[in-house]
């Protein structure tokens, strides 16, 4: 990372309450964005990602709560804030796009409406709320934004949805924004403009990006960084493209071998991870991934390990990668 962060997480600690008992569900999870950076979290679903990126918000469903760790934006301790307070910083400076706009938009109100309403919520009255709405429909490249602001969701495409969910983000201009598998839902095409647009913001706004995806074609086209996610912990953080170049933990390196080549008339069978990510209520003993990893020792049902300084980045693995069996 280059700079100061902008957005700093410590130690972030989550649980969901489950049986009668709390289910730890992002497990000590670190990380940090400078101003204009953009930070990818990757791994499978279940991994933590969306929790962690809700944590963060202050958007956590009822049955779960954070009980551990720090969030720090601009060096202000926002996870200490009341409601009221996260309210004030939600939408302003840190702000979220969700992953399926045809349930995150509200099908009864018309999509200019819903950009005024964020606005009024921190204090843009009026024309000026509705000349702000039409500017940002325009900034995210939608056409003719002042007919669209009066249509309502179910008159859109998919990628003209998820465009108004960008809108409706950065039409405050926050410092950071968490887009959470925005494109996942899109057709390639509409993708590639999402994530040009969402680069393009990042940019020319200077705001810091944290995307998260399972996509790591999506990861290669927009991150500076990546943080891998398993089991709601963090297993390898590094630079984008060293991580792609020479991975540093087994997980990672599942992930990757599993991309199928653009190239090729003939392709021989894609590599797998066997086995399934374990239930986050029952997980193995020591390293959570040992019960799918070919590269697994002895150490690595008896103890976590830590993240630890590999080569170019970090990961938490028992075995350095010169010591893999092919």
């Amino acid at each position: 990372m280059t700079g100061e962060a902008l957005l700093s997480v410590r130690d972030l600690q989550t649980v969901v309450r489950s049986g009668g008992s709390d289910v730890p569900v992002v497990r000590g999870v670190s990380f940090d964005v400078a101003a204009g950076e953009a930070v990818a979290l990757v791994g499978e679903s279940g991994s933590g990602k969306s929790l962690t990126a809700l944590s963060v918000m202050g958007l956590l469903p009822e049955a779960a709560r954070v009980t551990g760790g720090t969030v720090r934006l601009a060096g202000e301790d926002i996870g200490s804030l009341d409601e009221a307070g996260r309210r004030k910083v939600r939408g302003s400076r840190i702000a979220m796009i969700y992953q399926d706009p045809m349930t995150a938009l509200n099908p009864l109100m018309r999509v200019g409406a819903q950009v005024v309403e964020g606005l009024e919520a921190h204090g843009v009255r009026g024309a000026q709320a509705r000349s702000r709405a039409i500017e940002a429909l325009g900034e995210v490249g939608l056409p003719r934004p002042e007919r669209l602001a009066r249509s309502y969701p179910h008159e859109l495409s998919g990628g003209q949805r998820q465009r108004v969910m960008i809108a409706m983000a950065v039409a405050l201009r926050p410092q950071v924004l968490i887009a959470d598998e925005p494109t996942t839902a899109l057709d390639v095409t509409i993708q590639q403009q999402v994530l040009a647009l969402a680069d393009d913001l990042r940019r020319s706004t200077g705001m810091a990006l944290v995307w998260i995806t399972h996509d790591l074609g999506v990861v290669a086209r927009i991150a500076e960084r990546v943080l891998v996610m398993y089991a709601g912990r963090v297993v390898e953080s590094g630079v984008a493209r060293e991580l792609f170049r020479a991975p540093q933990h087994p997980y990672t390196a599942g992930l990757l071998g599993s991309i199928p080549p653009v190239l090729g008339s003939e392709r021989p069978p894609l590599p797998q991870i066997g086995g399934a990510p374990p239930d986050i209520g029952r997980l193995p003993s020591g390293c959570a991934f040992h019960p799918r990893c070919p590269q697994r020792v002895a150490t690595c049902p008896e103890a976590e390990p830590a993240l630890q300084r590999r080569d170019h980045d970090l990961a938490a693995c028992w075995v350095p990668r010169e010591k893999w069996v092919s």
